[in-house]
């Protein structure tokens, strides 16, 4: 059984100031899809350093868009999207399986947040999807709609900003929101 750490709030997103290091923007983004599932615009994307920062405008807009549909269609393993060149120390990790998200966004000693839905009647029952593969995550802050896991990573790849549609549990002190 699950519960939310003690240094846990749970805000909307314009209540939360994401330290993101010395960049506002996404940098570094690495895409793990279904094997013959990667996206046309995705094959020759390199895992470089300041590999997103880099893009033109319009290869971006392109490639949100299929991951997008990526996302939806259930052709994601897992992602890492990170303010940092080398998407390390500010980022966002997210895992799907069985038509679930993992979403954790993660500032060294900062900060954690997940997306949180505090009213779920069986919020605090273990989600069918980890984190890493083995953290386990409660379904209150995990996502069950794909959709709703592909607007979420947009956001933040596309405003460097977390959905104002989602509200988030966010500890502090770095550590995971919950406990179990």
């Amino acid at each position: 059984m699950f519960q939310l750490e003690k240094n846990t709030q749970i805000l909307d997103a314009g209540q939360i100031c994401l330290p993101t290091g010395e960049f506002d923007r996404i940098q570094y983004v690495a895409a793990y899809f279904l094997e013959g599932k990667t996206p046309e615009s995705w094959k020759d994307f390199q895992e470089d350093e300041c590999n997103w920062a880099s893009l033109p405008l319009e290869k971006a807009r392109l490639m949100s868009e299929e991951l997008n549909s990526a996302i939806t269609d259930g052709n994601v393993c897992g992602l890492c999207l990170g303010f940092e060149p080398w998407g390390e120390d500010y980022f966002l990790s997210v895992e799907f399986d069985q038509g679930w998200a993992s979403m954790l966004y993660n500032a060294i000693d900062e900060c954690c947040a997940a997306p949180c839905d505090p009213e779920r009647p069986d919020g605090l029952e273990e989600a069918p999807v980890d984190i890493g593969g083995q953290t386990p995550v409660p379904k209150m802050c995990a996502v069950e709609r794909l959709e709703k896991a592909a607007q979420i990573v947009l956001c933040l790849l596309e405003t460097g900003g977390l959905s104002a549609e989602t509200k988030w549990a966010v500890n502090t002190e770095g550590g995971l929101p919950w406990e179990f």
